[in-house]
C-alpha cells in the first residue's frame, strides 16, 4: 500500500514537472524572437547581426527622422482607430443579438461572424480588392479599415459575448419591472457591466488594425501605406537594424496597450 502511494506521488511529481517544462519551453518560443529583435535594434553595427557589439539609440532616432516611416505610423494609427470604432459600433450590437436575441438564427449569426476570421487574411484581402474593383471602389484608407474590421470583427464579438453570457438577465428584468424602458435598461445596466469586455476588445482590435499586413497589403492606397506594408518594403532594400527598431516600436505599443487595459480594468475582470 505504501509502495503504491509512493509510486503515485512520484508519478504526480513527474507529471507536474513535465507540464511546467512544456509551459516554460512554449513561453520561451513565444517571447524569444521578440526579445532578439529588440536586442538587435540597439546594435551599433550597420547590419543585422546577433549578438550585438554595442549599445546605441541611433536606429530609433532614425525611425522618427524618416518621413515615410512617420507617415506610415500615422496611417496605421488612423486605421487602428477606425477599425476599433467600426468593431465597437457593429460588434457590440451583434454580440447582444447573439446572446440576448429572441429570434431564430442566433446561433447561425454567431457562427457567421466567425467566417471572415477563419478565412486567411490574404484571401480576404484579394476578395475585397476584386469586389472593390467591380463596384468602382479603389484601394484607400477607408477600404483598408473596413476590410480589416470585417476580418477581426469576431474578436470584439466573442470578447463581449463571453462577458454577456455571464451576466444575469434578471438584472435587466428587474430594471424593466421598476419602470425602465429597454433602452434605459441597456444604457444603465448592461453597458456599464459590459464596459471591461468592450475596452479589452477595443485594445485587441486596435492592435490588430494597427499591425495587420495580410489584408492591408491588398487594400491600402498608394498614399496611405500603413506601417506593416512600409516595413515589408523596407526589409527588401535595407539590412540595417532600422527594421528591428521599427519592430521594437510596434512591440512597445502592444505592451503599452495591454498595460493600459491591466491598469484600468484588469485583465482578470474581462470575462468575470
Amino acid at each position: 500500500m505504501i509502495k503504491a502511494l509512493r509510486t503515485s506521488s512520484l508519478g504526480d511529481i513527474l507529471g507536474i514537472g513535465l507540464v511546467l517544462f512544456i509551459a516554460v519551453f512554449s513561453l520561451i518560443l513565444l517571447i524569444a524572437p521578440s526579445i532578439i529583435v529588440v536586442i538587435i535594434s540597439f546594435d551599433t553595427r550597420a547590419f543585422v547581426s546577433f549578438p550585438p557589439e554595442g549599445f546605441t539609440l541611433r536606429w530609433y532616432a532614425e525611425v522618427f527622422e524618416q518621413t515615410e516611416l512617420v507617415g506610415a505610423m500615422w496611417t496605421s494609427l488612423k486605421v487602428g482607430l477606425m477599425v476599433t470604432a467600426l468593431c465597437i459600433v457593429l460588434g457590440v450590437p451583434t454580440a447582444l443579438a447573439c446572446v440576448r436575441g429572441k429570434f431564430r438564427g442566433t446561433t447561425a449569426l454567431s457562427v457567421f461572424v466567425l467566417v471572415p476570421h477563419m478565412v486567411p487574411g490574404i484571401v480576404l484581402g484579394v476578395a475585397v480588392l476584386f469586389a472593390g474593383a467591380l463596384v468602382g471602389v479603389s484601394p484607400s484608407i477607408w477600404l483598408q479599415a473596413v476590410s480589416i474590421a470585417v476580418f477581426i470583427m469576431a474578436v470584439m464579438v466573442r470578447t463581449v459575448q463571453s462577458r454577456l453570457v455571464r451576466l444575469d438577465p434578471a438584472l435587466e428584468e428587474a430594471a424593466t419591472n421598476l419602470g425602465a424602458s429597454s433602452f434605459q435598461s441597456l444604457r444603465t445596466i448592461t453597458f456599464p457591466l459590459l464596459l471591461p469586455a468592450i475596452l479589452a476588445g477595443a485594445v485587441f482590435t486596435f492592435v490588430e488594425g494597427f499591425d495587420n499586413l495580410s489584408v492591408a497589403i491588398f487594400t491600402h492606397g498608394f498614399r496611405d501605406r500603413p506601417l506593416p506594408v512600409e516595413l515589408l518594403a523596407l526589409v527588401q532594400y535595407t539590412s540595417t537594424p532600422l527594421v528591428a527598431a521599427v519592430s521594437g516600436v510596434q512591440i512597445l505599443l502592444a505592451i503599452l496597450a495591454l498595460v493600459a487595459v491591466s491598469m484600468s480594468i484588469g485583465l482578470d475582470k474581462v470575462n468575470e
